[in-house]
């Protein structure tokens, strides 16, 4: 039995909460970090992004395979690596492993996510430069900070590989604010058992405190053009996400 849905993305966006409460659901087997297993990843596989795996052909799946507790009764399987909707080679290697696949996206303000990414990179020590200047800098560095919040250029890619009927989009707001409603569209979507509550947690823990007023209206002029593709791509209302 394949894996046949995954969280995709988007990073900082609520995937460990999301992940959380759909592991939750009796019908689900999903992946859960063992430290014990030869093949542990932490909470993410990153299956489809490690370029070592690919090297080989075909890609060693069983080692894939054996990261999963045994699904038993499941009735779908499934993992959360949110860097899979960033990760430009992920799409094809996807489709190739099972063109099937249910493809799970949060999506939140690009903003307020580069903001949280900041925060992680800087709470890790790997981060020294201040916000103000990471963002302006961020074409003569390797961080992606602003770049992994165009959102829509990414979705274009996977949409080469699968069509849109294979996607579920929702917005962070959508699972604070909404949570028992959202899980059952997500439910619904994975065709499992939709009655099935499951109780509402904090999202984000972390306090990341404030944001220059100045890196705001910097990260909404270059966000402002792709927040306009996404509401055309999705149908959905994001001008909150401009304020």
């Amino acid at each position: 039995m394949k894996v046949n849905f995954l969280i995709v993305g988007t990073q900082k966006g609520g995937t460990t909460a999301l992940s959380k409460f759909i592991s939750l659901h009796p019908d689900v087997c999903f992946y859960i970090q063992n430290k014990k297993s030869n093949f542990y990843r932490g909470k993410e596989p990153h299956f489809f992004d490690n370029e070592s795996f690919f090297k080989i052909s075909p890609p060693p799946y069983n080692l894939y395979h054996r990261m999963f507790p045994d699904p038993k009764d499941a009735k779908i399987i499934g993992e959360c690596t949110p860097i899979y909707m960033y990760w430009q080679p992920a799409a094809e290697r996807i489709y190739n492993y099972n063109p099937n696949m249910k493809l799970i996206f949060i999506l939140r303000n690009p903003i307020e996510r580069a903001f949280s990414h900041y925060i992680m990179m800087k709470n890790k020590g790997v981060e020294s430069l201040s916000f103000s200047e990471v963002i302006r800098l961020e074409g003569l560095r390797k961080s992606s900070y602003i770049d992994r919040g165009y959102y829509s250029k990414q979705i274009k890619r996977l949409l080469l590989f699968f069509p849109k009927k294979q996607m579920l989009f929702f917005k962070t707001e959508d699972l604070i604010n909404n949570h028992q409603a959202t899980l059952l569209k997500v439910f619904k979507f994975l065709d499992i058992k939709e009655n099935y509550n499951v109780k509402p947690e904090i999202v984000f823990e972390q306090k990341y405190g404030e944001m220059n007023i100045d890196d705001r209206r910097f990260l909404c002029e270059k966000f402002s053009k792709d927040i306009n593709t996404l509401e055309e791509l999705l149908g959905r209302d994001c001008s909150s996400w401009r304020e």
